[in-house]
């Protein structure tokens, strides 16, 4: 349940006492809207909701406020105030504070750097320039390997720090000051936007609390739904339960903002991130199951009773969980999951006993004993994945009822892509180059801005996997922002004297960006048109920007963020089909070191780290995915499949309980798939051998121990033989994937 802004939560709680004429009629209004929405591209402009409206006049009436404390202050350059004020708003109270309190944290250690730099390389362009590049780059570098607005700070640090230098290089005697007033007009900025949010946002850790439900209901009935279909075999139910293990990296993200409007004392935060991490795993065994049922086909009867009631259970859960009293559902669901749970293993020593007695009073076995061997590693399988469900509802649970003397943790650090890492650097620090070769060869006067700009733009988006995308929206808002200035400029704002007059003028342009930034189709767009805004009109106390100001200034401003634009298409261009190719690289090294135990990896880690993959892929495929890209992501689920499964093998040969022989065919097994190189249908093979061995020693094993031990390897065999043939083409890394679409047919 995603929140639209902090207006809501005022709305949210005072509709408990609105009448119920009252209600209806807001819900009919709603409803009309949305309609409207649907039908005019220009809704967000002319019937915006109340929640989109309220958020535009209160981050314009805060911006308007920072700027004029900003001129009551007499500084020199206000319009960095409502600038801040703008870029600080987000679309939650969460959101706001978190970047916020980095925002701060770069400015300062920016000012510092910035300072430092200066003093380090006095009328030393030549020097300084590289220097700077430098910092930049390793500042992007390690942001790309930090999540949400931390990695924005280092960003932050990059471009504060170059646009103090560059503002002081023609006065390097005034450096301090200049750094400590930029520091100001962000304190400023931050301080007002903060504030007047305060007023609109009662409840606060109420609406959080509500936005995690939301969120984990959501997830939690996306995955019963899509098991349900993986039980029954239909194939919906693999493209449902792919899509939401992409997503749920981001769901965990997005519950750091709720986290914080819960506050410091909550653990809602830790048990909802606990959840959506057991809900992987409930997805991932899942797949697993499906696999193995598939690849044990025909099923045994006695396993497709289980079956049928399990996905009854599993598809009634989601209008349990979203109804009106969802905590008391997942308690009474936790409670059926139990006890089909308990029969579930129940049946298991069933058939283990009645395995025993047949195996008493054959002397060879038979295909009933094989039926109740398959049966009892399904049911196991099964029961395994009841458990997961368990716990996710657990912690479901506990992030609405708090329980006395929490002090759970949990938290999944992500990946740390090195080359990703280099590529931002490189990019940075190579635009900050070109801007300052730029200012330094042409000695044109508005060069700073021209160089700061770029800086800017190179910095803010280095870290994003495709900064192409991300910075072209950034220059269409840099020239819309350019235009409204153009008539503010020349036609509105030469008439005016006083300050008044001026932040009047400003209100309507400000308002109108401030309902674009709410639409999804212009937010991109109007993110740095609010920005930029107020820094192309140039208010002033004592004067107002001129026509030869504004044409000095603002084409240098777009200018230097068209050139930074064009060093991400210059410079190690972003290429979704050499992302793919890298990604699958990587997810082969991962899995041959998980073969040949050179990296400790989890259950939980490796399904992080897969579902992380499967949301690159995804996002590199942009609106309309190709059947190349469904070939990735069906390729990428299977080695995360395989990998599982070798987890489970390693396990399996940690307790030493195999005869000797089965042992060495699962070391041989493990052994081919960490020499995996090309195109190789051997490790399927040595699977399948494996499997006949081990399969043939469950069956006559009299020991109880090592039985058991064997049937958990020929359940884990029949995946990996499955998975391994089916993605042989896949693992062969040493040519590109290429995907053959018959001409008939479409994406």
């Amino acid at each position: 349940m995603m929140r639209e802004n902090d207006l809501s939560v005022f709305a949210f709680s005072l509709s408990a006492y609105l009448p119920a004429r009252v209600r209806q009629w807001a819900s009919q209004i709603s409803e009309q809207r949305t309609s409207l929405n649907e039908t005019t591209p220009f809704a967000w402009l002319f019937a915006p909701s109340p929640a989109n409206l309220g958020f535009a006049l209160r981050t314009t009436c805060a911006a308007l406020l920072a700027l004029t404390i900003a001129l009551w202050m007499e500084m020199d350059s206000p319009q960095w105030a409502p600038m801040t004020a703008w870029i600080v708003a987000q679309n939650s109270r969460g959101q706001s504070l978190s970047k916020a309190k980095w925002r701060l944290a770069g400015t300062f250690i920016g000012a510092v750097a910035g300072v430092a730099y200066l003093a380090a390389f006095p009328q030393s362009p030549w020097l300084l320039f590289p220097a700077l590049a430098v910092g930049a780059g390793i500042c992007c570098g390690y942001a790309t390997f930090l999540r949400n607005f931390r990695s924005y700070a280092l960003v932050l640090i990059a471009f504060t720090c170059t646009i103090i230098v560059l503002s002081a290089a023609n006065q390097p005697d005034n450096v301090f000051m200049i750094a400590l007033s930029r520091t100001t007009y962000i304190t400023l900025g931050i301080l007002c936007e903060s504030g007047l949010a305060m007023l609109f946002a009662p409840r606060l850790d109420h609406v959080a609390q509500q936005e995690i439900l939301g969120r984990l209901q959501d997830a939690l009935c996306g995955a019963c739904r899509g098991m349900t279909d993986l039980l029954l075999g239909h194939q919906d139910g693999l493209f449902r339960s792919r899509a939401l293990l992409g997503s749920i990296p981001s769901l965990a993200d997005q519950t750091e903002f709720s986290d914080i409007e819960m506050g410091p004392h909550s653990h809602a935060g830790d048990h909802a991130r606990a959840s959506l991490g057991a809900i992987s795993t409930f997805l991932a065994r899942g797949l697993s199951l499906h696999i193995h049922m598939r690849a044990a086909a025909p099923l045994p009867e006695v396993f497709q009773n289980t079956l049928q009631k399990i996905s009854l259970l599993l598809s009634q859960v989601p209008n349990q969980l979203m109804g009106d009293h969802p905590v008391e559902a997942a308690t009474s669901i936790r409670l059926m999951l139990q006890h089909h749970r308990s029969d579930c293993l129940q049946r298991a020593v069933d058939h283990l006993v009645r395995f025993q007695n047949l195996r008493l009073t054959n002397t060879s076995p038979t295909p009933e004993m094989r039926d109740l061997l398959e049966s009892r590693i399904l049911e196991g399988a099964l029961a395994k994945l009841l458990l997961e469900l368990d716990v996710a509802l657990a912690h479901f649970i506990a992030t609405q009822h708090p329980l006395p003397h929490d002090h759970f943790r949990f938290d999944q650090h992500p990946e740390k892509d090195f080359t990703l890492a280099l590529n931002n650097g490189l990019r940075s620090a190579v635009a900050i180059c070109i801007g300052g070769l730029l200012w330094e060869v042409t000695a044109w006067p508005e060069g700073a801005i021209v160089a700061m700009f770029v800086a800017v733009t190179s910095t803010r988006f280095s870290s994003f996997e495709n900064p192409v995308q991300a910075s072209n929206g950034f220059l269409r808002g840099a020239v819309w922002a350019a235009i409204v200035s153009f008539f503010l400029v020349f036609w509105v704002l030469p008439q005016q004297a006083s300050n008044e007059t001026l932040l009047a003028s400003l209100f309507f342009p400000m308002l109108v960006g401030g309902l674009a930034l709410r639409s999804p189709a212009f937010g991109g767009t109007a993110a740095p048109y609010n920005n930029f805004l107020p820094f192309m009109v140039g208010p002033a106390n004592h004067t107002r920007m001129d026509e030869i100001m504004w044409l000095n200034s603002t084409p240098a401003v777009v200018l230097g963020i068209g050139l930074g634009v064009w060093v991400f298409r210059l410079v190690l261009p972003f290429d979704a089909a050499a992302e793919r190719w890298r990604l699958r690289r990587k997810l082969v090294r991962d899995l041959r070191n998980l073969a040949s135990s050179k990296k400790d990896f989890s259950t939980s880690d490796w399904i992080a780290l897969s579902g992380g993959r499967l949301a690159q892929i995804i996002r590199h495929a942009g609106t309309s995915p190709d059947p190349v890209t469904e070939a990735y992501l069906a390729g990428a689920m299977g080695l995360m499949t395989i990998g599982l499964v070798v987890l489970r093998l390693q396990h399996v040969l940690t307790y030493e309980n195999l005869p000797t022989e089965q042992a060495q065919s699962i070391q041989h097994v493990l052994k081919t798939i960490s020499h995996i190189h090309g195109y190789s249908l051997q490790p399927a093979q040595a699977a399948s051998h494996a499997l006949e061995k081990t399969l043939q020693a469950a069956l006559k094993e009299h020991n109880l121990s090592t039985h058991l031990e064997l049937a958990r390897a020929v359940g884990s065999l029949e995946v990996l033989r499955h998975e391994l043939a089916e993605n042989a083409t896949f693992l062969d890394i040493t040519r590109r994937f290429h995907v053959r679409v018959p001409q008939n047919s479409r994406p």
